[in-house]
Parts: structure tokens; sequence; C-alpha cells
């Protein structure tokens, strides 16, 4: 019997059907769900999810799981970033960085083989999620903004902002339903347009996350040159100014209308917004840390103060009271970090995206510019739900499903 069991744990692409069963419910749901705190950890992203995702990895690999060769340009940044540890002085970032860079090669890894395997609870838990946000955005939105508050590191949100349903901002809140949707966009799924739209309505109404609305509206510029189509252009211009005028006719105090207000009568005051400003800032900075440094690794903790020192040299950012100790930009953070190592990310993600939609150029092309694009936006490399992306995208390039964008 022991002999048995030890067979099934060494056989190649298997596990034990007990850790089996187990680990790939445990990455969904704390991937899914990546900011609801155990025990407080100090940062917004709570590591289970790479706990999780680094236990069912070592577990692959010890049973003779064969990854594909795009992996190993990934796997390059995650060594270096060890390599960067050891000569960096703030540990604790230098772990959040760590993470966020096994995240990155991990989690797409991981969520590729869950699907590969464990398609139908995937896609069962993917409708759950959605289901679960919205619920819980609507009671906070209508009830109580305070609803199930204690389940997450902290809560920022204020008059005029929307909810944050399970996540501490309603950035967060709208970021995890974008790439929620995404997901959607990519897998063979029934009913995918129905939960498209209920993220739609949680991204405009629930979340009303200003960022995120701009990224929407950035998918639509690039949808618009690449796919062009008179009358859905027509259409989704009419249904949003039809929306934008009913809400701003009843007075809705939302941050997302006050910043269209703002680029429709005075663009030139939009980099007074003190957010704005900062995430502006933040790509800036980051790409020119790249770029001043010759393409070396800036290495872990060292933004802050490379910022101070550039600031003075321009008169477009606004100088903050204090400066953000992590680099609100996924792509620039990864450049300032790693230097032209950091470059392997953007590659192999844009590799990925033409092996998914090699059949269809232009959907090609969307979704490479839409995501390299947005990746250069406030979004944590931490997030697992970016690395769930780039593992839907291979299993799409494995078995041809068609995205409902053709």
């Amino acid at each position: 019997m022991i002999q048995n069991w030890t067979n099934k744990v060494v056989e190649k692409n298997k596990l034990p059907i007990n850790i089996g069963q187990i680990l790939p419910f445990l990455v969904l749901l704390f991937s899914f769900f990546p900011y609801i705190k155990i025990v407080s950890f100090g940062s917004d992203i709570q590591p289970w999810s790479i706990l999780m995702v680094t236990l069912y990895s070592m577990l692959l690999f010890y049973s003779g799981y064969r990854f594909q060769k795009v992996f190993i340009y990934l796997l390059i940044p995650m060594v270096c970033s060890i390599l960067l540890f050891f000569v960096g002085d703030n540990q604790f970032s230098s772990i959040r960085s760590i993470a966020g860079y096994f995240t990155v090669v991990l989690t797409p890894l991981v969520f590729h083989r869950i699907l590969n395997k464990y398609y139908d609870l995937t896609v069962n838990f993917l409708k759950f999620a959605v289901i679960t946000y919205l619920i819980i955005g609507v009671i906070q939105i209508f009830f109580d903004m305070n609803f199930l508050s204690f389940l997450l590191p902290r809560v920022s949100t204020f008059g005029g902002r929307g909810a944050v349903s399970l996540s501490p901002e309603p950035t967060f809140y709208g970021i995890v339903c974008l790439f929620l949707m995404l997901l959607f966009l990519t897998l063979d799924i029934k009913n995918k347009s129905l939960f498209i739209y209920l993220l739609l309505f949680q991204i405009f109404f629930i979340a009303q996350s200003s960022m995120v609305i701009l990224f929407l509206s950035i998918f639509g510029f690039y949808y618009t040159i690449f796919k062009f189509k008179v009358k859905t252009l027509l259409l989704l211009i009419l249904v949003l100014c039809i929306v934008m005028v009913s809400l701003d006719s009843y007075h809705y105090d939302s941050r997302a209308l006050h910043l269209l207000n703002i680029v429709i009568t005075n663009p030139g005051s939009l980099m007074s917004d003190e957010s704005i400003n900062a995430r502006m800032a933040a790509i800036y900075f980051s790409v020119m840390g790249f770029i001043d440094n010759f393409g070396l690794p800036n290495g872990f903790a060292a933004f802050a103060n490379y910022q101070e020192i550039a600031m003075p040299e321009q008169d477009i950012f606004i100088h903050l009271r204090s400066p953000p100790d992590r680099i609100m930009s996924y792509y620039g953070g990864i450049l300032f970090e790693l230097g032209v190592i950091g470059l392997l990310v953007p590659i192999s993600y844009s590799i990925i995206l033409l092996k998914a939609y090699k059949k269809n150029f232009k959907n090609f092309l969307l979704f490479f510019f839409f995501l390299n694009t947005i990746l250069f936006a406030a979004i944590p490399v931490t997030l697992p739900l970016v690395g769930f992306y780039i593992g839907a995208l291979l299993y799409r390039s494995d078995n041809g499903a068609n995205a409902q964008y053709e």
C-alpha cells in the first residue's frame, strides 16, 4: 500500500488525491479574495495566495510537472530579486518585493495547471467571486459602508467614492472586477456576458473607481482602433452619455463624475488632483530611475529617495508630504528595481498574448496594447489575479478557446 501511494506521488504530472483536491480550492479562495486577512501582516494584499501557490508549485515540480518554456523568462526576474535581497537595507520591503516576483512566475503556472485539471471548479469559483463581491458591495453602498470591514487590513473610502466590497479601497475593488472580467473574456464560459455586465455594473456604480473607468475608456479606445465598428462605438458613447447625464441631474456624488467634469471643462487642472498626481509621478519617476541608472537594478526600497532627489528637477508633479515607500506602478516598479532584467516580464506577457490570439491578430493587438498600458498603472505586483489572467491566456493557447471579442 505504501509503495502504491509513493508511485502516485512521483508519477509524472500527478499529485496525491487528497492534496490535489484541497490545494486548488485554497489557491482559488485566497487568490480571488486576496485582501481578506486571517492575521495582520501590515500590508494590503495578504500572503496566503502566494503561500498556497508556492506549496502547489513545489508539489508540481516534485511530481515531475513540465512547465512551458516561457516560464523560464519569468523565472529569471524572480532569481534576480532573491539576489538583490542580500544587498538591500529594508528587509521587510525586500521580502514584499520578492513575494511579488514569486507571484509573477508561480501564479500563472499554477493557475494554468488548475484550469487544465479542475476547469469546472475554477469556473464555478469565478462566478461565485463575482456574485460575492457584488452582494457585499451593494450592502455597503445602500446599508452599511463598514459591512465586513473586519475581514480587511484597512478600509479607505469617503464621500464621493464607492464601496470597497472585499478590498481596502474602491480602486482595488475596481481592479479586481476588471481582471475577473478579463478572465471571462479569455475563457470559454457559458453565459459569460451576464457576468461581464455584472462586473461592469460594479465598476461604474458600486466601486465607482475613476482609475478603472479610465482603464475601460482605454480599452474602448483600442477597440475602436483595432476592431472599429461604427454601431458599437456610437452605442457605447450614447449609453455612457445617458448614464453620466442621469447621474449628474440627480446630483449624484461621485469622484468619477467630478474628474470627468474636470476633463471636459478644464483638463489642464487634472494634475492638481493629489491622487492622480501621485500615481502619474510613480510611473514617471520609476521609468526615469530605470533610464538614469542605465538599465541597472536600483534594488528595493530605493524609490522614495530617488523621487525626493529628482522631484526638484521638474515642475509637473507636486511634492508629496510623505513619498510612498512602494512604487505605484506594476511595470514601473519592476523596471526600477530589476533594470533590464525586468523587461523579461512584459516581453513574456506579450509572447503569451501572441500565442493566445495567434488566430486573430486584431485581438492580439487589442489585448497587447491594453494589458501593457494598464500595467504601468498602480496595480500591485503581488496581485494574484494578474497571474490568473496570464494563466488563462496560456490555457486559451493550449485549447483554442474563443474569447467574446472575435
